[in-house]
């Protein structure tokens, strides 16, 4: 009895500490004249996002609508402070004017335990802008010509199975068709892989995809640990990914990269371009000579380098890429006369080119180009961006400054969303990115893909790839929503990217056929 008295006396005495250790911390914002959200214990502002009932995106948006009009505001994970710019003109400043100050994204990774962790998108400094340079030849509009043959061939086959479908009038679940799409392009490019996912939607390269956007109780407490304690996780060798994930696409890349060398084969993919980097740290016949850092060029990626880029491509291309294109289908399937526009756009386009896909046709089809601009307005890939101040920085005009290595939150879902810069920001209008309208777009208002030094290296080959599939399904097919559909759509709370929770289900009729 005494022992159970004392554990339970050291117990209270132990989470008293925490408690008062958390309410010091919890004024951390305010000590330094920064307006707060009023943080509780122990998950600070953001219990719903932890009790996986809200979409961090959705609750970063939320704080910027309550508190928009101030230049900044902080709010806390757990007990870490992370700071959201508000105005347009901070945020200009992160992400462009004072890059210097925050050039860093401040997310984790191990190159020694989990080398696929070290990619693009997560490193710092030099390294960082280093690597960019080593691979932004690679995202030339010479190079994604080379690609786009891959991508259309792999939409042929998406068409084929679309038809079938239709003909048997079966309803479609598109988030998933289109991420079996994007899976296939992303697996031909990246990885130089068949992975036949339209035609067996269960391949392994389709179950790796799924696996790693999906979020169990033990990576949600793995990834809250690796950001409250990254030192501390280090040794243990945790990864920001499961290990199976991880561990499947390294196997990937290795086995590929060594039959490439065996067998002296040579393919116009992403791959291939890193097979390059990895043997002599340059591009072959590179039409591109601006580029900075030439003389770091020179020093070839390792192949763990090579590796992480295979895969953060992967990642970062098929999930936002599929969730993209089937809030496009789902909005002209709302608004049918936008679907007969982006039809006729694309036919008329076809027509001129006869009936070719190529990169000049992509390019004439302009108003499908505002489709797709307005699904990014509304529903961004990124809800929001991650910086961290690599300096302490002083709010120009203001006494208040963002403490060096503070996390940043840039609330993109909410910019979007803003009536002041996007009046009925709900609707869905694609006109807001006519000829005519598009330079009145106010500065630093819609970033789907991000802005100044760090916008994504793959904005290009992502938009190719979505007008590639759109275009096919728009000639081929007239589309309107299932009764399966929920409207309105709900969202998935657990998501990373903005996903809807039932999916958007369709029905398929072939144009010949209407």
């Amino acid at each position: 009895m005494e022992v159970s008295n004392s554990l339970i006396a050291v117990f209270v005495f132990v989470l008293s500490i925490i408690v008062v250790y958390f309410k010091y911390s919890y004024n951390y914002w305010k000590r330094r004249g920064i307006p707060q959200i009023p943080p509780s214990f122990p998950f600070g502002t953001m219990t719903k996002v932890f009790l996986r009932q809200q979409m961090l995106g959705d609750r970063i948006k939320e704080v910027y609508n309550i508190m928009k009009g101030h230049k900044c505001v902080g709010v806390y994970f757990f007990n870490q402070p992370v700071l959201i710019p508000l105005s347009r003109e901070l945020i200009k400043n992160i992400l462009t004017k004072d890059f210097q100050a925050f050039h860093d994204r401040g997310i984790y990774y191990d190159e020694e335990n989990d080398p696929l962790s070290a990619h693009l998108f997560s490193l710092s400094g030099l390294k960082w802008r280093t690597l960019r340079n080593k691979l932004s030849p690679a995202f030339t509009s010479g190079k994604l010509k080379f690609m786009l043959e891959t991508i259309v061939n792999c939409g042929i086959q998406m068409q084929m199975v679309l038809i079938d479908l239709a003909n048997a009038s079966k309803e479609v679940e598109m988030k998933d068709t289109m991420a079996r799409f994007t899976t296939d392009v992303i697996g031909s490019c990246a990885f130089g892989l068949e992975c036949n996912t339209m035609k067996d939607p269960n391949t392994k390269f389709r179950q790796m995809g799924r696996r790693a956007f999906t979020q169990t109780i033990s990576d949600m407490l793995r990834i809250i640990l690796i950001y409250l304690c990254p030192t501390f996780v280090k040794p243990f060798g945790f990864g920001v990914f499961s290990s199976e994930v991880t561990k499947f696409f390294k196997n990937v890349v290795k086995d590929t990269m060594d039959y490439r060398e065996v067998n002296n084969i040579t393919r116009k993919d992403f791959l291939q371009l890193l097979i390059q980097l990895n043997q002599n740290g340059r591009l072959d016949n590179d039409e591109d000579s601006n580029y900075e850092a030439r003389d770091a060029m020179g020093t070839a990626l390792t192949f763990e380098e090579a590796a992480a880029q295979a895969f953060i491509f992967f990642l970062a291309g098929f999930e936002t890429t599929s969730a993209t294109m089937s809030f496009a289908m789902f909005e002209m399937c709302v608004n049918l006369e936008i679907q007969d526009r982006a039809r006729k756009d694309v036919t008329w386009a076809l027509g001129k080119y006869e009936n070719q896909i190529t990169y000049e046709c992509l390019a004439e089809m302009h108003y499908l180009d505002t489709v797709i601009a307005e699904t990014l307005r509304k529903y961004p890939p990124a809800p929001v961006y991650a910086r961290k101040a690599t300096d302490d920085y002083q709010i120009p005009g203001t006494n208040m400054t963002i403490p060096n290595d503070s996390p940043v939150l840039l609330p993109i879902w909410g910019i979007h969303h803003d009536p002041e810069f996007w009046p009925n920001p709900e609707k869905f209008d694609p006109e807001r990115f006519n000829e005519g309208n598009r330079p009145k777009i106010v500065d630093y208002t819609y970033l789907p893909f991000g802005e100044g030094p760090r916008v994504c290296i793959g904005q290009r080959f992502a938009l190719i790839q979505i007008k590639v599939g759109l275009s096919l399904i728009l000639k081929n097919f007239k589309f309107a929503l299932s009764s399966k559909t929920p409207l309105p759509l709900k969202l998935e709370p657990k998501g990373i990217v903005i996903t809807p929770v039932s999916g958007i289900w369709v029905n398929l009729r072939r144009l010949e056929d209407s």
